[in-house]
This record gives C-alpha cells, sequence and structure tokens, in this order.
C-alpha cells in the first residue's frame, strides 16, 4: 500500500499502547504488525517514555548519546561578589584591548614583509572537524569513481570476537547537526572505499538517515570518537541506500558477501551504535530468520533478510556481517511493538551494492517512484484462478487519475497476473520515476454485471 511519508533520522513517537507495560498490563496488542525504521536518536526533549527515577527527572542528548540531567538549584549572589566581579571584568577587558592591538600591530608588520605567517595551520587530513565548519553543511565535489563488488566466501569463519576486531575502523557513527549546532540526531554506517586519487572515503548508510536534509550537517564518527565533516552523495529511499563521502583517508573498507547465499538458521553478527555513539561498535550476534521479507514502512516496502541479532535506534546503517566477517546485509528496521521479540530486518548486500554504485557513478538522489494508489488484497475475487488487487483510491497525481476508478480490480502488471500482494512493489522498484508499467484492469459493467478489462499504461510519479 503506497502512503505519503516523511523520512525522519529517528523513528516516530510510539503510541502510549505500544510503550513498556508494568509486569501484568492488559493492554490489547496493536491491531498492526508494521516496522519502524530502527531510525536514529531523537532530538533534545523531554521523553514522557523514558524511565524516570532513578535517572532523574529529565534526559537529555549528550553528544554520544543519552545523560540523565538534573536541574541546578539557583543561588543568589551576595553583593559584594557582584562589585567584585564587575572590577575583575573591568581588568580583562582592558588586558584583551591591549593585547589585540600589539596583535594587528605585529600581524600587518608580517604582512608588509612578505613573510609567511607561522601560525597559518597546514593541511591535514587529520584534523577534527568537530569545530571545523562546524555549522556549515558538507558538499560533495564530485570526481567520485569507486565501484565495489561481492565476493565470495573464504578462509576458515570467525568468532563474533575475532569479527568486531576486523572491522572495528570499517563501522562508523553518524551524527546528524542542525546549522546552530544542535544534534538531531546518530545512525550508523560501513567504509566501502576511497575515490581512485585516494582524497575522500566513501560511506554506505541507509538513506532515512540522510535522505536529502541539505540544511543538516552530517559527521562521520570514528572508533576513537573523532567527528570529520561528510557530504551527502545521494540516496535512493525506495530501497533505503545513501552514500556519503569524507575528505578523509585512513579508514579499513568491508568485504562485501554474497546475501543471495545466506539460509535460515546460519549465524551473524550486528554491529553499530544503538542509542548514539555513546554505544560506538556495539557487537550482538544472532541467526538469520529468513532470507527474502517483504517489509512495509508506510510508502515504501522493501526486500530484507530477518535475522535476531539485537538492533536499536541508531544501528540503522550499520553492519550485518556472516561469520567469514562480510557484510551481508545493511540494518534498516525493526519490529517495535509490545509482545514482539527478535524481529529485525537488514536490506540484503545484493541489492545495496549495485545501489551504491549506481548512486556514486550517477549521484542519484531519489525518494522512488510509485503509482500514486492505495490498493489492498481482494477479500473476493472475480477469478478464483489468481488473485486480485482493489484500489482504494487514486492520488490526484497519479497518472491513473481518469484511466480507472476506484473499487476496480488490478489483475495484471506487465503482462504478469497478480500472484501476492508484494508483487506491484517489486515491479515498481526496478523503475524510475517518469518510466511507465502496462496494467490490466478489471472494471464491473453496471449494465450487465460482469467485469470488462482493459490494457492501460500507467506513468509512475515520484514518492
Amino acid at each position: 500500500m503506497e502512503q505519503n511519508q516523511q523520512y525522519n533520522a529517528y523513528p516516530p513517537q510510539q503510541p502510549a499502547a505500544n510503550r513498556l507495560q508494568p509486569t501484568g498490563a492488559t493492554n490489547p496488542m496493536p491491531p498492526t504488525g508494521r516496522v519502524t525504521p530502527a531510525g536514529q536518536v531523537p532530538p533534545v526533549r523531554q521523553a514522557p517514555g523514558q524511565p524516570q527515577p532513578p535517572y532523574g527527572q529529565y534526559y537529555v542528548q549528550s553528544p554520544y548519546g543519552y545523560a540523565p540531567y538534573y536541574p541546578p538549584k539557583k543561588k543568589k549572589m551576595s553583593v559584594g561578589l557582584i562589585v567584585l566581579l564587575c572590577i575583575v571584568g573591568a581588568c580583562l577587558l582592558l588586558g584583551i584591548g591591549v593585547l589585540t592591538g600589539s596583535f594587528l600591530k605585529n600581524s600587518s608588520s608580517n604582512n608588509n614583509s612578505g613573510a609567511a605567517n607561522p601560525d597559518t595551520p597546514s593541511v591535514n587530513e587529520e584534523y577534527d572537524s568537530l569545530n571545523d565548519n562546524a555549522l556549515k553543511p558538507g558538499v560533495d565535489n564530485g570526481g567520485n569513481d569507486l565501484s565495489i563488488a561481492i565476493q565470495k566466501e573464504h578462509g576458515k569463519a570467525l568468532s563474533a570476537a575475532q569479527i568486531a576486531s576486523r572491522v572495528k575502523n570499517s563501522v562508523v557513527g553518524i551524527s546528524i547537526y542542525s546549522t546552530n549546532g544542535v544534534l538531531q540526531g546518530e545512525g550508523s554506517g560501513v567504509i566501502i572505499g576511497t575515490n581512485s586519487k585516494n582524497t575522500k572515503t566513501y560511506v554506505l548508510t541507509c538513506a532515512h538517515v540522510i535522505d536529502e536534509k541539505e540544511t543538516y550537517v552530517y559527521k562521520i564518527v570514528d572508533m576513537h570518537h573523532k567527528e570529520y565533516l561528510a557530504a551527502i552523495v545521494g540516496f535512493d529511499a525506495s530501497h533505503d541506500v545513501g552514500v556519503l563521502s569524507v575528505e578523509k583517508t585512513g579508514f579499513d573498507p568491508v568485504t562485501f558477501g554474497d546475501s543471495s547465499a545466506l539460509k535460515a538458521g546460519e549465524q551473524v553478527v550486528a554491529i553499530g551504535n544503538p542509542g548514539g555513539s555513546e554505544f560506538f561498535g556495539s557487537v550482538t550476534q544472532g541467526i538469520i530468520s529468513a532470507t527474502d521479507r517483504m517489509v512495509a514502512t508506510d510508502d515504501q516496502t522493501i526486500a530484507c533478510i530477518q535475522h535476531d541479532a539485537a538492533i536499536n535506534p541508531g544501528s540503522s546503517g550499520g553492519a550485518l556481517l556472516n561469520m567469514y566477517g562480510q557484510v551481508v546485509g545493511i540494518n534498516y528496521s525493526k519490529v517495535a511493538l509490545q509482545y514482539y521479540e527478535g524481529m529485525n530486518f537488514a536490506v540484503p548486500s545484493k541489492d545495496a551494492v549495485g545501489i551504491a554504485n549506481k548512486i556514486i557513478k550517477e549521484g542519484i538522489k531519489t525518494y522512488g517512484a510509485k503509482i500514486g494508489i492505495e490498493y489492498y488484497v481482494a477479500a473476493s475475487y472475480f477469478d478464483d484462478n489468481y488473485k486480485q488487487l482493489i484500489i482504494n483510491s487514486i492520488s490526484e497525481k497519479s497518472d491513473l487519475k481518469g484511466k480507472a476508478e476506484e473499487g476496480d480490480f488490478i489483475i495484471a502488471v506487465n503482462g504478469k497476473k497478480i500472484t501476492d500482494k508484494y508483487m506491484i512493489v517489486k515491479i515498481i522498484n526496478q523503475k524510475a520515476v517518469g518510466d511507465s508499467i502496462a496494467m490490466t484492469i478489471a472494471h464491473k459493467n453496471e449494465t450487465t454485471g460482469k467485469y470488462d478489462t482493459k490494457d492501460i499504461q500507467v506513468k509512475l510519479i515520484e514518492k
């Protein structure tokens, strides 16, 4: 079902019925099983759903995650102390004025003599950009020519500890700031390589972490908690894949394994930053639950790997690795409903690698294509030989407007009969905005009571 969605850097607030309840709570299970993107840590705000004592009355966002905050008690200053502070302040201002005048004089003298200023910092790729361009969004300057590939399993299987040690410099944090320096959210990413000139490094993450929020400032956080200004290369929100670049080298790129070779029951390891960079590089282990799950999150439906290695808000864009230390998925979302546990999802490497290569080559920034309709599986069929989808509503912007009506059946797409409710989504996900698909529509003739079928061409619009 297609619906409008705003991709957020953090998951939406869960309804009250979905929050953790005391033992013995009798609130009914929510009627829907939709999942929400693993998302990012929410911005600074009072969080009603957060625990209270012993953590204090409020929770606030620190640079690397949540930290308890206790409002300070206000104290009154004595008159004598105020007078003393005024005298000290006046002396400091006088001293600063004298020093500033001396500095300007020396600076002018140096410039006139043509000598180089010894205090001018040299360019160093190891710079910490936490305070450099702190309020300026990064701009990717092009020259992007990296191509990544999937490799076969090789060598011996590793332990979780060995895998964590191998990729500790390959899985990074992503911090999202507003232009006034306020931390808006945090996510995860994996290092995938450098350009041919070895001047910048590429980071693969989820589109919902970065998707075209160009007024935000993105920074990569390394294992030493140093931050480096990053820029958006591109993203494809229909597959939830995005790429950043950072003008720094020295990271270790990951290797990608073949997600299509995975089998249910295989062990996997998830590495990311649940809760933000305060918990940088957290390692969890689990198994593959299923290899081809269609996961719906409002305006998108993605074929995912289902696994039970724990992920949480902030894990989005982190690595799901096989036991050979190869990335087989990019962690994407989890079921965040009461009574559900261990249902986590990742974008398969076979999809993520191909899309990332296309983003780097073409600089794609798209939210994906759609028909512009809402539909559901027919409760009854006018032909028992195959399934149909009933059109529930048609957007005013849809090319289908005027070509079909609410209540009509969709019985085939591109000449293929509908076999399941996700078939149409899989076809659309392979198309771009402006492409056309062929649809076979069945409309009930009110005079005869029979269904008339017709083939139409429908142009896809942007989500």
